[in-house]
C-alpha cells in the first residue's frame, strides 16, 4: 500500500479531515417550544398577523379600479373571513390542543389569501388589472402572508428555528419590509414636504444597507455552526434602525391625524405600518431574550 502523502506544516490529519467536512453538519439543531411558549407565541401571531391580513383586504380592495367588481367582492369577503378568525383567536381558551387547531385554521384562510395576491400580482403586471395596487406592494404583502404562515407551522411542529438562523431569517425578512415601507411612504407624501420625503428615502437606502448587510452574513453563517458575537451586532443593529422608523411613523401618524401635513396616506395605512414596526421591534427583542439564554447555557 502506498503511503499517505504527509500534511504540510503543523495541520494533524484528524484536523485536516475535519476541515473538509460540510460546515452545515456543525450547525445547531432546532429547538423545542414548551406548551406555554407556543400558546403564548401563536396566539400573539395570531392576533397581530390576522389584523394585518384584514386590513390587506381593504388597502387591496381600495385600490381597485370600480369596474373590477368581482376582485372588490373577492377581498370584501377575504375581510369578513380574518375578522371572524381575529376575533377567534381573542377568545380560544389557553389550550394546546385548541390552539393549535386555531393555527391550523389561520394557515388555510392566509394559504388562499396568499394565492389570491401572487394571482393577482400576475394580472397587474401583465395589465390585466387597473387601479392604485403598486406590483411591489402586493408583492410585499404577499410575503408577509407567507411569513406568517411559516410561523404557524414552525410552531405545530413544536419547533424554533436555532436562535442564529432564527436572528438572520427574521432580519432579512424584516429589513426588507422596513426598507419597502419607507419608500411607500416617500411615494405617498405630497412632493412638496420636500423634508419628510427626504427622510423616509434615507430611511430606505439605511434599511437596503443593513438588508444587504444581513443576506452577506445569511450566505456566510445561515445553518453553519453558531457565531454569537456576529449575530448579536446584527440584531442590535437592526433594533436601532427599526426604533427610528418606529419614531418617524409615529411621528407622521400623528401629523396626518392632526391634518398637519400633506399627502394621501389613510390613517388606517399610517398605523398599520407603525404597527409591523413595532412588531419587528417585539422579535428583535424576543431574539434578543433567545441569544442571551443560549450563550449562558453554553457557558456553564
Amino acid at each position: 500500500m502506498q503511503n499517505q502523502p504527509q500534511i504540510p506544516g503543523h495541520v494533524s490529519a484528524d484536523e485536516f479531515n475535519r476541515m473538509l467536512l460540510p460546515p452545515e453538519s456543525f450547525a445547531a439543531q432546532p429547538e423545542s417550544l414548551t406548551e406555554q411558549l407556543f400558546i403564548e407565541r401563536s396566539l400573539t401571531e395570531n392576533r397581530f398577523w390576522l389584523r394585518i391580513m384584514k386590513e390587506h383586504a381593504k388597502f387591496l380592495g381600495d385600490g381597485f379600479n370600480r369596474k373590477d367588481t368581482g376582485l372588490i367582492q373577492q377581498t370584501d369577503r377575504f375581510y369578513h373571513y380574518f375578522e371572524q378568525q381575529e376575533k377567534r383567536a381573542y377568545e380560544v381558551p389557553n389550550n394546546v390542543s385548541l390552539v393549535r387547531k386555531l393555527n391550523e385554521d389561520s394557515i388555510e384562510l392566509v394559504k388562499g389569501f396568499r394565492n389570491f395576491k401572487r394571482n393577482l400580482l400576475i394580472l397587474i403586471i401583465n395589465c390585466k388589472v387597473s387601479g392604485f395596487n403598486f406590483p411591489l406592494l402586493v408583492d410585499h404583502t404577499a410575503r408577509e402572508a407567507e411569513y406568517f404562515m411559516r410561523t404557524l407551522k414552525k410552531f405545530n411542529k413544536g419547533i424554533l428555528d436555532p436562535i442564529q438562523d432564527a436572528i438572520i431569517n427574521e432580519n432579512v425578512f424584516w429589513l426588507k419590509i422596513m426598507m419597502e415601507h419607507s419608500r411607500f411612504i416617500a411615494s405617498l407624501l405630497d412632493q412638496s414636504e420636500r423634508n419628510l420625503v427626504h427622510t423616509a428615502l434615507k430611511f430606505g437606502d439605511d434599511f437596503e444597507t443593513l438588508l444587504n448587510q444581513a443576506r452577506d452574513v445569511e450566505s456566510m453563517l445561515h445553518h453553519k455552526q453558531p457565531t454569537y458575537p456576529i449575530i448579536g451586532k446584527m440584531n442590535k443593529d437592526s433594533e436601532d434602525a427599526a426604533t427610528e422608523i418606529r419614531d418617524f411613523k409615529k411621528a407622521g401618524l400623528d401629523f396626518i391625524k392632526n391634518c398637519q401635513i400633506r399627502n394621501v396616506i389613510d390613517p388606517l395605512l399610517a398605523d398599520h405600518v407603525l404597527r409591523e414596526a413595532n412588531h419587528f421591534l417585539y422579535m428583535i427583542h424576543i431574539l434578543e431574550d433567545r441569544l442571551n439564554k443560549k450563550k449562558m447555557s453554553e457557558q456553564q
